[in-house]
């Protein structure tokens, strides 16, 4: 029999069982491919179906852990070079997931395979080695314990090839701090993280410390000359955008002045407007200064936000504003030497910055208020802006040595084990540390976070867009919103976090910023499936619909569509935000209402059966 001719696909799944060593091809199914396009769409179909049960504990081997490339990861599609990695999180007990770029998402379809779905536990740590289809588990039992750049180097010693591309957790995740992180190309000049939700610890929970991909193969595009066309076309609208100048420039990091100035950058944890120390930690001041040394680039991007630095002999991604504000402005630091050594820690054990600066921020916070004292921390002052400090804990937090045992929990978690009122300053929604955006200052980001399936979430809309005056034509937003007003954000924000569900699973990166007909034209001349952009949000709303009933499931109601209270009750004395307070409810009855759910945020029967997601109320054992 024939095999199935596939354009932009790989056109198989491998599905790898630890517990039982055995190796296994599916085909992927055209049915799926129409229904969820690929990415994260198709990780979401293949979690929720192949989880015996989603209310089993995270660490359990009975979890599954996906890798999936996107329908266009590894094409000449701008920026098509992502892929995501799916499970049930142990951060949050719900859906849980992380987004990667850089090269081994486009290895891995050279090499054979759209996507990779992980059962079981190992009886040791292994790791797995795939060459064209070729798969081995390998003894990985000398690897375990060292940290993401020294595995990467053993791992290409051991196979005598320095090109394989490999991801792999570091200490953190094999100690399972509940935000640790995988890491993927990480040599010359990474490495390119998947960060939250703790798929890392996933991972590490499954005696699974890397995989290393090499493919020679090739991908097949339908019709490489109109695909061409458009993207002739769309290079120069590409880089004329001011934000793809400036990431072309500074990386993200470019950005720390003007969300300074609009009253975003978080300070002394969420509770300053005013932080002079700022200009220290600009992406112009990490260039004028010569701590960024090198630009570099993921597959197919012509911006080039990968900015990179030497930290200890080794070249690595620079800090980005995520990192230069959890870690920097939010503990109230602004020295770029230190925030270069911190983010290198990070990298290097594989920590999530973004939960790492927030937990220790509401550590700090503790400490000043008196809830805990140099005895809870084993003599270490958590006082602000304490650099010393902060290095010592993250290494603390890796390794889950005394107080970092508490904080590798998270601030949710760690907030219940000390009590005394002190979850009152963990900046969390549904236990995921909230990103580096005030909703106070954009509040459209206030209702990203609190409907967000993984959590707080700044990356599932890149809703701040929209409110610093971006429109998008092809998605019926067609005037300037106002960044203070709440009227008429609900369906907007809706809207964007759709969107992004299908740039996740197309692969493309969302800086690169390819607008929503263009994508349409994309896939269909890469693919040959016709697809509009109206069917694609339809397909968008299925995969966001599938991931609230696997919340559902695991417990998450509309208590947990919200935010912790400073944002909603406490407004800033001073900076750009001055005075604000974010009006959520009345933000939240238009967002349930466009979404088509009751106002107990469940989906109503008609959306679900009109999606075809009705088979998943009785497979996820859920009332509706």
């Amino acid at each position: 029999m024939q095999e199935q001719e596939y354009f932009g696909y790989a056109g198989r799944i491998l599905y790898i069982d630890l517990s039982r060593e055995k190796v296994e091809e599916k085909t992927l199914c055209i049915e799926d491919i129409e229904m969820f396009v690929g990415g994260i769409g198709l990780a979401t179909k293949i979690l929720v179906e192949e989880i015996p049960d989603p209310r089993i504990d995270p660490y359990s081997p009975e979890n599954i852990l996906i890798f999936m490339t996107g329908a266009l990861t590894g094409t000449p599609v701008y920026g098509a070079s992502r892929y995501v990695v799916a499970a049930k999180s142990p951060l949050t007990g719900a859906w849980g997931e992380a987004h990667v770029a850089g090269y081994w998402g486009t290895e891995l379809k050279k090499a054979g395979y759209d996507g990779i779905v992980i059962k079981g536990k190992a009886s040791s740590p292994v790791y797995i080695y795939i060459n064209d289809r070729n798969v081995e588990l390998r003894d990985a039992s000398k690897l375990w314990g060292l940290d993401v750049f020294t595995v990467d180097e053993a791992i290409k010693n051991e196979l005598n090839d320095n090109s394989v591309r490999i991801a792999s957790i570091g200490p953190a995740g094999e100690n399972l701090v509940r935000y640790a992180v995988i890491a993927s190309d990480i040599q010359p000049n990474g490495p390119r993280i998947g960060g939250r939700t703790g798929m890392g610890a996933v991972m590490g929970s499954k005696n699974l410390k890397a995989i290393a991909v090499k493919g020679s193969g090739r991908i097949k595009i339908k019709d490489p000359a109109r695909l061409s066309s458009i993207l002739s076309r769309l290079l120069p609208l590409i880089m004329s955008s001011p934000t793809a100048q400036i990431l072309a420039a500074y990386g993200t990091a470019g950005e720390v002045e003007e969300f300074y100035e609009y009253g975003d950058m978080p300070i002394k944890n969420f509770t300053l407007g005013i932080f002079e120390e700022y200009k220290n930690i600009t992406g112009q001041s990490f260039r004028e200064k010569g701590i960024v040394v090198d630009v570099y680039g993921c597959w197919a991007c012509p911006v080039k936000c990968w900015k990179v630095v030497e930290v200890e002999g080794r070249r690595i991604r620079a800090p980005e504003y995520e990192t230069i504000a959890s870690l920097g402005s939010l503990l109230m630091i602004g020295d770029p030497y230190y925030l270069a050594k911190v983010n290198y820690l990070c990298c290097k054990y594989g920590l999530d910055t973004i939960s790492t600066g927030v937990t220790i921020a509401w550590a700090m916070e503790c400490f000043e208020r008196g809830i805990i004292s140099t005895a809870d921390t084993g003599g270490i002052p958590l006082t602000w802006g304490n650099k010393d400090a902060v290095l010592k804990i993250v290494e603390m937090i890796a390794k889950r040595e005394a107080f970092g045992n508490i904080l590798a929990e998270g601030c949710k978690r760690a907030s219940e084990i000390i009590g005394k009122g002190s979850i009152d300053y963990c900046a969390h929604v549904k236990g995921v540390e909230m990103p580096m955006h005030d909703p106070r200052a954009f509040k459209g980001m206030g209702l990203q976070y609190a409907t967000s399936n993984r959590g707080a979430d700044h990356l599932y809309g890149l809703f701040f867009r929209i409110e610093q005056g971006q429109r998008v034509h092809d998605l019926k937003i067609y005037e300037r919103v106002d960044r203070f007003s709440y009227k008429g954000k609900g369906w907007m924000v809706a809207t964007m976090e759709l969107w992004s569900e299908i740039q996740e699973s197309m692969g493309i990166c969302k800086f690169v910023d390819i607008p929503p007909a263009h994508v349409a034209g994309l896939y269909t001349y890469a693919t040959s499936i016709k697809r509009t952009v109206p069917e694609l949000m339809k397909i968008a709303k299925r995969i966001f619909t599938l991931k609230r009933l696997f919340n559902i499931a695991c417990g998450i109601t509309r208590v947990d569509d919200t935010l912790p209270r400073r944002f909603l009750k406490e407004p800033l004395n001073e900076g750009g935000a001055k005075g604000e307070v974010v009006e959520l409810e009345p933000m939240l009855k238009e967002y349930y209402e466009f979404m088509g759910w009751n106002d107990n945020g469940v989906p109503k029967r008609e959306v679900l059966e009109e999606l075809g997601l009705l088979k998943y109320v009785e497979k996820l054992r859920i009332k509706i």
